[in-house]
């Protein structure tokens, strides 16, 4: 998984869109596109107490379609 973009909207939420590669090649007809939100949620194992993951708002994604609701979500 690749890093394509990473905004944040006007309320401080971070979107990424992500390239995936699904198969074993590195052919570029292996690669769907998925969109990517950073949550911050409580853990005690971390220090401080937020714990911050990559959770997917959609995945298999053509690159028109990530494409535009990135740009949606992001704004």
């Amino acid at each position: 998984m690749k890093a394509v973009q990473i905004k944040t909207n006007k309320n401080g939420i971070q979107y990424g869109l992500f390239a995936v590669h699904t198969g074993l090649s590195a052919d570029a007809d292996d690669v769907t596109y998925a969109v990517y939100k950073l949550c911050e949620n409580y853990s005690r194992h971390i220090s401080g107490g937020i714990a911050k993951t990559w959770r997917y708002v959609a995945k298999n994604l053509a690159f028109e379609d990530a494409l535009t609701l990135f740009e949606r979500r992001s704004k």
